[in-house]
């Protein structure tokens, strides 16, 4: 099953607010509104026994086009 990923975030250089989501689910990953690069660099086991994926998303700001990179 895939899970979503939402994001909401702040340029570091210019403040823009920038939303998107996508779905990561078995290796795939199909980006929705705002368009970037998510790579997996493991999994977190929720308290209630459910695991979720832990990553890096890399977003380029549309407005000033500074690389802005965040931990999910």
């Amino acid at each position: 099953m895939a899970e979503k990923i939402r994001l909401k975030v702040k340029c570091h250089a210019c403040g823009n607010v920038m939303e998107g989501t996508a779905k990561y689910g078995k290796g795939a990953y199909h980006p929705d509104g705002l368009d970037f690069e998510f790579t997996a660099v493991g999994k977190i086991k929720t308290p209630d026994g459910r695991t979720r994926v832990k990553g890096e998303a890399v977003i380029v700001c549309p407005e000033c086009e500074v690389r802005n990179k965040y931990e999910i």
